[in-house]
C-alpha cells in the first residue's frame, strides 16, 4: 500500500507536465495556410525595412528570414506569415557565421602535410635507396 502513496505526486507531476506541453509549443505559428502572405510580399516588407534577404524560409509555421539589416549587421527574424509581424528577431556578429566553417579549414590544413604527394622526411628512409634500419 505503501508503494502506490509514492507513486501518487509522481503520477501528478507526470500530468502537470503533459498539461504544460501546450504552452511550451505555443512559440510556433499556426496561421493556416490560405490566409499565409506570399514569399514575394515578405521580400517586399524586408526591403521597406532596409533589409538584404540571404535566405526566405519556412520554419515551425513560420517564416525566417536571415540576412543583414540596413546598418549591415547580420539577423535573423521570425515572421508571423498571415501579419508579417516580427515575432523573433537575433543579431549576429558578422564573424560568427563563418566561425565554425574557418576552425574546420584550419584543422584540415594544420593537419595536412605539406607535400601530400610526398612521403614525409625520415632517417631512416632516403628516396631511392635501401632503408637504413634492422629489425631484431
Amino acid at each position: 500500500m505503501k508503494r502506490n502513496l509514492h507513486l501518487k505526486p509522481r503520477l501528478a507531476t507526470l500530468v502537470l507536465a503533459v498539461a504544460a506541453l501546450p504552452a511550451v509549443a505555443s512559440s510556433d505559428c499556426d496561421a493556416p495556410a490560405a490566409r499565409w502572405q506570399s514569399r514575394e510580399a515578405v521580400r517586399q516588407m524586408a526591403a521597406q525595412q532596409g533589409w538584404q534577404v540571404e535566405r526566405l524560409k519556412i520554419d515551425d509555421g513560420c517564416y525566417e528570414i536571415r540576412g543583414t539589416d540596413a546598418q549591415g549587421q547580420r539577423f535573423k527574424a521570425k515572421l508571423d506569415p498571415e501579419t508579417l509581424q516580427v515575432l523573433k528577431i537575433k543579431s549576429r556578429e558578422r564573424d560568427d557565421h563563418h566561425k565554425d566553417r574557418d576552425r574546420e579549414r584550419e584543422r584540415r590544413r594544420d593537419h595536412t602535410p605539406q607535400d601530400a604527394g610526398t612521403a614525409p622526411s625520415s632517417p631512416l628512409f632516403t628516396p631511392g635507396s635501401a632503408p637504413r634500419g634492422q629489425v631484431q
